[in-house]
């Protein structure tokens, strides 16, 4: 079981993205800003982070590359979520990023995602 901080400003997707996660047999803890984001960190222990690219304080490409520049959270696995269009993927790989899932996304997408990053 793994431990997935979900970082999204919509309320309804982080409560279906912790219903995907408890299906799979994970705990997942939310957050809606990046504040609570790196507020949450200091007590979930995260194995991995579901990260929104646009976030009401700050941008979640930002978020990723603060992440990537603290020793604590350098190697933390990173999934970029976003429903722009185009897709993100470059600029989530070059924040730092170490997978990109498009919305909306579903069970099947967000299993072989975190698959992809060593989360089974």
């Amino acid at each position: 079981m793994a431990k997935i901080l979900i970082v999204d400003d919509e309320p309804m997707t982080a409560d279906m993205l912790g219903a995907f996660l408890r299906i799979m047999k994970h705990e997942s803890a939310a957050a809606y800003t990046c504040q609570q984001a790196w507020d949450k960190l200091t007590w979930f222990e995260a194995d991995a982070v579901l990260l929104d690219i646009m976030l009401p304080d700050m941008n979640g490409l930002e978020m990723c590359k603060a992440l990537r520049e603290r020793p604590e959270t350098k190697h933390l696995p990173i999934i970029m979520i976003s429903a722009m269009e185009p897709p993100l993927r470059a600029e989530a790989a070059a924040a730092g990023a170490n997978a990109y899932l498009p919305k909306p996304i579903t069970i099947a997408g967000l299993k072989a995602i975190l698959a992809e990053t060593g989360i089974q």
